[in-house]
């Protein structure tokens, strides 16, 4: 058994070398803490490997902020994992923003996929052009990036819990999500300018769970919406919960999480 140790700058390996891996990816403007309840439910029989996305925790910022995409994302998680567990398969979990990037991971290693559980994944690039989803989503990153950082983190938080939402928080989280305002942006840009299809994701053939919240925006579920109908093997599980279930409701979300990685 390994305790949670740093493996590098923002990356948690922890539970049975011998186990098959789980990796987890959070939302924007959080950190791997969010997942501290799944990891600790798995660690005795599954090493899991939770990552600080660039930018948030104690992972490195963006390098080269002009050219950001989810490529630049992806080539750390992949080179991670891969420094822990070689190519063996593995199990994916992400939540909104982590999500669209379990899904990218998913689409182009398909064979080492062992399953893949998202919460509300965010994967904005596969709205068709012209749509009101579409629209919604580009108005949304529009407000975010031409406000100034504090009203863009109260917009953007307010938006995926509920107004008055980021003025109840403790002044130092108020500052941190300040802070790490400019990530979210490029976090948009990656989420929009990304390539990969409807038609990759239906050759995802692992058991993929896709969840939601009861109480979640219209465009929270719009993504789901696409994929339930293209992925083959894909169960969906709604919640009564918000978008930020994964942090607001921790032991429900890692229970059903549970139950699809033991399947």
């Amino acid at each position: 058994m390994l305790d949670r140790v740093k493996q590098k700058a923002g990356i948690f390996v922890k539970g049975n070398v011998d186990g098959d891996a789980v990796i987890m990816l959070h939302s924007s403007l959080s950190s791997s803490l969010q997942w501290r309840t799944l990891e600790t439910k798995l660690s005795e029989d599954y090493l899991t490997i939770n990552i600080d996305l660039l930018g948030y925790g104690s992972a490195p910022k963006v390098e080269q902020p002009e050219g950001y995409t989810l490529a630049t994302e992806y080539s750390r998680i992949m080179n991670a994992i891969e420094s822990v567990i070689g190519n063996k398969p593995f199990h994916l979990v992400g939540h909104s923003f982590g999500g669209a990037n379990t899904l990218k991971i998913a689409v182009q290693n398909p064979e080492r996929i062992l399953s893949l559980s998202m919460y509300e994944p965010v994967a904005f690039h596969l709205l068709e052009e012209g749509t009101q989803a579409r629209k919604e989503v580009l108005e949304f990153a529009h407000i975010v990036a031409t406000s100034s950082d504090e009203q863009a983190a109260r917009h953007f938080t307010e938006t995926w819990n509920r107004k008055g939402f980021f003025d109840n928080l403790p002044t130092k989280v108020q500052q941190l999500m300040v802070r790490d305002i400019d990530k979210v942006n490029l976090d948009f840009i990656g989420l929009i300018s990304e390539k990969y299809t409807l038609d990759d994701c239906a050759k995802i053939l692992a058991p993929v769970l896709l969840m939601h919240g009861s109480h979640s925006q219209e465009i929270s579920g719009e993504v789901i919406k696409r994929l339930l109908k293209v992925v083959p093997n894909v169960t969906e599980c709604e919640i009564q919960a918000g978008h930020m279930a994964p942090i607001s409701h921790a032991e429900e979300v890692a229970d059903i999480i549970i139950n699809t990685i033991r399947v």
